[in-house]
């Protein structure tokens, strides 16, 4: 049926047959109900039907007054307003009925390709979507939003029985997600928030419509109050960040022309936090980190009044340098984040488990992110605005030649930032009682990456219950080590002929690694390899006893990849007698006349000295100046008491 086309007569099957729906328990489960009781005692008469093609009819003559402009201002036009985060969030572009459904809300035409679109399907198919068990993914509350803001107009589309069934489902979905009383969900926002103030702005005659309004508004501040909690909620997965940043913005522009509420401090406070965060994800193309969407894709975000402009105005001062930056459009000049009014360099949250390292927020000294919520951990790694590496992370780990397997979750156990780096360290359970604890240093104005994985036995083992395990054969026991970087597109590796540095390339040689506890020399034994794989991935292994640490040093800087360059396992000392490898190990790397150390104890904490310094630290990484033999120390990572010995 045409929009604007008149209806259609109601059939008598419409009044016999007018559906019912299943309404969610508080648990997911559902128990059969009519929705919208003051409309639905008498649903099944004629009367009532045409009570509610009446309650339709009215809000279709308020269109002109609240159409979507009016509200959200030139965001609104083409629908962008409703499609903003959604590529992001898809990762291959926006689906063709959010497009459809965006437009048709804000009172667009449609093109000529979406004239033939099957409204009754899609709608079939998103009652079905949302029917599912709690919680509802971001994406689904998105849409479940845009199909709450179509009304009236898709009822036009629709027809009477349909369109009733998609409103009784999205007010079930708005009732169910509020008695989970779960504030600081991005849910709970989007579908207890957004979802009520939409239904209530575009259908004010229906009376459980408008009632939603206040319920919306305390929604939309409990979510905020709840800050730290809401956020991690927000930024986990990273995709999903610019949806509930989008929300929240929608949200902001709603209050003010449907309820006559401006945000207040807590408001503004969250939206500027996760706009903080949104921008931290935001690479030069315009998408964000850990998602496949490109910058064609995510045109809804970028264009005048998107989401990224409105992201700006709630910290104009600092969030429109940053946004700047990270686009490309404007550099740091290299200068410190206070100098320049910038936001911190580093984003961390071990709630969500996500992770953003900028060695400054100018995008052509590149960044790195870190996703540790799955089982593997999502790594991406830009040189300048090229990605060298992306995907997961994997390890396999052999103990006297039997197979390992992950046992529990990551966890982070140590974050560290200054000017000079940035540092996070995390771990995960693995079976055969042991830790596999992996590190992320990135040394800031060096423009260097470490990565490394240590396995150590896992303490929380050693007791069970009242008997104590015997550990001392653990310190004999072989353990074999293999890890997958994934290469990104278009990169392929440069290996030197003679000794392990492997180069990444496009073309133009990107990025340097030296598996610093390999032998240089690609003759001869070594306990470490790195190689490149069939499958387009960099494999690094490693052998040893009891213990093993396996890090791979990453150049980024192109000035020193024509320059010198070596590295050697030092000697570590205790009391006068060399420390075995499985209790304590240290690296120095040296490109030209620069050089750095890298120390990492395995065993017991106590007193050792390696290049000259003494330490009680479980890591230490330094700049090594060989004139004087002074250490700028960079970090020092110590659990102990006794803290480090100068």
């Amino acid at each position: 049926m045409p929009i604007d086309s008149p209806r259609s007569p109601v059939s008598s099957s419409d009044v016999i047959n007018f559906p019912t729906k299943k309404k969610r328990s508080k648990a997911g489960t559902t128990v059969d109900s009519i929705a919208l009781p003051e409309i639905s005692s008498e649903i099944s008469t004629k009367d009532s039907l045409e009570q509610w093609e009446a309650l339709l009819q009215k809000s279709i003559s308020r269109l002109k007054s609240s159409a979507s402009e009016s509200v959200f201002g030139k965001s609104a036009k083409r629908g962008s307003v409703y499609r903003w985060g959604v590529a992001v969030a898809c990762g291959d572009g926006c689906p063709e009925r959010l497009q459809v459904l965006s437009r048709l809300t804000c009172d667009e035409e449609l093109s000529k390709k979406h004239q033939s679109f099957d409204f009754a399907v899609a709608a079939e198919s998103f009652i079905d979507l949302i029917e599912s068990p709690l919680p509802i993914d971001p994406l689904t509350a998105a849409e479940a939003v845009l199909w709450a803001a179509a009304m009236p107009r898709i009822c036009r589309v629709l027809g009477s029985a349909v369109s009733w069934r998609v409103l009784t489902a999205l007010r079930e979905l708005h009732e169910a997600v509020a008695a989970r009383d779960q504030p600081q969900s991005s849910e709970h926002l989007m579908l207890v928030g957004e979802l009520g103030l939409t239904l209530a702005w575009r259908l004010p005659d229906v009376p459980s419509c408008a009632r939603m309004q206040t319920i919306a508004l305390s929604a939309i501040t409990d979510w905020c109050e709840n800050l730290d909690e809401s956020i991690a909620d927000a930024v986990v997965g990273a995709v999903n960040a610019r949806l509930v940043l989008a929300s929240l913005v929608r949200c902001e522009s709603l209050m003010q022309r449907t309820a006559k509420r401006k945000f207040k401090k807590t408001h503004t406070l969250a939206a500027d936090l996760l706009a903080t965060w949104v921008a931290a994800m935001t690479l030069h193309t315009g998408s964000s980190a850990m998602s496949r969407a490109t910058g064609r894709d995510v045109s809804d975000d970028l264009v005048d009044d998107g989401l990224l402009d409105r992201a700006i105005r709630y910290d104009i001062e600092t969030l429109k340098p940053a946004m700047a930056a990270a686009l490309g459009e404007g550099q740091t000049g290299g200068r410190l984040a206070w100098e320049v009014s910038l936001p911190e360099s580093m984003w961390s949250d071990p709630d969500s488990k996500l992770a953003i390292l900028l060695p400054e927020w100018d995008v052509r000294r590149g960044r790195t992110h870190l996703d540790y919520s799955g089982e593997n951990v999502s790594l991406e790694i830009f040189s300048g605005r090229t990605k060298v590496i992306d995907g997961a992370w994997q390890a396999m780990i052999e103990v006297d030649g039997e197979e390992q397997q992950p046992n529990g979750q990551w966890s982070q156990t140590c974050e560290y930032s200054d000017d000079d780096v940035h540092y996070i360290e995390i771990e995960q359970p693995w079976t055969g009682g042991l830790l596999l604890q992996r590190q992320v240093m990135l040394v800031r104005e060096d423009r260097c990456l470490l990565l490394a994985d240590a396995i150590v036995p896992d303490p929380s083992t050693l007791d069970c219950g009242a008997v104590s395990i015997d550990r001392s054969a653990d310190l004999n026991r072989i353990i074999r080590y293999w890890s997958r970087l994934p290469q990104a597109a278009g990169i392929v590796p440069d290996p030197e002929p003679e000794t392990r540095e492997i180069f990444l390339s496009d073309g133009r040689r990107r990025a340097m690694l030296m598996p610093i506890s390999a032998g240089e020399w690609r003759v001869g034994p070594s306990a470490a390899t790195l190689s490149s794989s069939e499958d387009h991935c960099l494999v690094l292994t490693g052998e040893g006893r009891g213990s093993l640490y396996c890090p791979l040093w990453i150049d980024f800087s192109q000035r020193r990849f024509k320059r010198k360059r070596t590295w050697r396992q030092l000697t570590v000392v205790h009391d006068l007698k060399i420390c075995p490898k499985n209790d304590a190990v240290g690296f120095r790397v040296q490109v030209g006349s620069e050089q750095w150390m890298v120390y990492r104890t395995l065993g017991q904490p106590r007193t050792r000295s390696v290049l000259g310094k003494h330490l009680i630290a479980d890591f230490f990484a330094s700049r090594f100046d060989p004139t004087d033999g002074d250490h700028d120390a960079l970090v020092t990572v110590d659990d102990s008491e006794a803290g480090e010995d100068d």
